[in-house]
């Protein structure tokens, strides 16, 4: 069975990272971008940095796991700050489709990252 990856993205006003991990928890590729808030680069500035993030943590997923896909990313989620609104979800997922993803998406204010990550439950 060819192992599932999953890929992380934290949008920030400053800089972009994007993780892309095995179901294993290994950790495959890094990417970082410039910041990506739409409120401050427009929606084409976001799709601009999660690209060059993306492409950075998949083109080192490959090096290091040569069995790597992108087609493989079995789920995505972005953190994204400026995303504050459900009015901002449809530029969000459109700056997302850049990716070229076939997976499930899903975007979220990047506050929510900090919360789960800190969470026990």
């Amino acid at each position: 069975m060819t192992e599932r990856y999953f890929l992380g993205i934290d949008v920030g006003s400053s800089k972009t990272e994007a993780l892309i991990a095995g179901e294993s928890g290994r950790s495959l590729g890094f990417g970082r971008s410039a910041g990506g808030n739409q409120q401050l680069v427009g929606y084409g500035g976001l799709a601009k940095a999660l690209l060059a993030a993306y492409e950075q943590a998949a083109r080192q997923a490959g090096e290091v796991e040569p069995a790597f896909r992108a087609a493989a990313i079995a789920g995505a989620g972005i953190g994204a700050s400026g995303y504050d609104f459900p009015s901002d979800r449809a530029g969000h997922l459109q700056a997302a489709a850049s990716l070229g993803l076939t997976c499930p998406l899903e975007v979220v204010n990047d506050g929510l990252l900090g919360l789960l990550a800190g969470a026990q439950r």
